[in-house]
């Protein structure tokens, strides 16, 4: 059961709900339904020649987050949705198709790919990562979500970005290192 602090940060979002504020947080939120604003984002990388690094390591940290996350730890803490311990809670989308919710996967999903690419490129990471808080935000504003579990989210997503700019450079260097020259 969550902390009644974060019940009380669910109560400030349905507190502020209008209709151009529902409007708005639809939009946003449907960028991170089942990562497929990134997965896009990822493909157009790796098409362009420019980018194509940028994309191999944000397709990479998008996958190993959502193997992480999705599939591992989502089902080992089984923690229920904020509307599910709670039924009072109202969210005002379609239910998520996932019945856990820690940790977020729009949060985890958006912090791989938005963090991959800053690493990278700074001037087109951060408009990234403005849209994965607006994104992470969203999942409050419908109270699907609590907040620790969008923090979890982040942290898997951008710890695992990290992880994979790391690993992947590391590689990239040691195979430079034993091609012939």
């Amino acid at each position: 059961m969550a902390a009644a602090w974060e019940f009380s940060v669910l109560d400030f979002f349905i507190s502020i709900r209008n209709d151009a504020l529902t409007a708005f947080n639809k939009f946003i939120t449907m960028l991170g339904d089942k990562g497929i604003f990134w997965i896009i984002l990822c493909a157009v990388l790796l098409i362009i020649p420019k980018t194509r690094k940028i994309g191999l390591y944000a397709a990479v940290a998008l996958a190993v987050q959502a193997l992480l996350g999705e599939l591992a730890l989502k089902h080992i803490v089984q923690r229920e949705r904020p509307f599910v311990q709670d039924p009072s809670i109202t969210t005002i989308i379609p239910l998520p198709m996932g019945k856990y919710s820690l940790p977020s996967g729009h949060s985890a999903s958006s912090a791989a790919v938005a963090v991959s690419v800053f690493l990278q490129n700074k001037k087109f990471g951060i408009p990234l990562i403005a849209l994965s808080l607006l994104i992470m935000q969203s999942r409050l504003y419908f109270c699907v979500h609590f907040l620790t579990d969008i923090l979890a989210g982040a942290a898997l997503g951008t710890a695992v970005a990290i992880m994979v700019y790391y690993t992947m450079n590391y590689i990239i260097k040691k195979r430079r290192e034993r091609a012939p020259e």
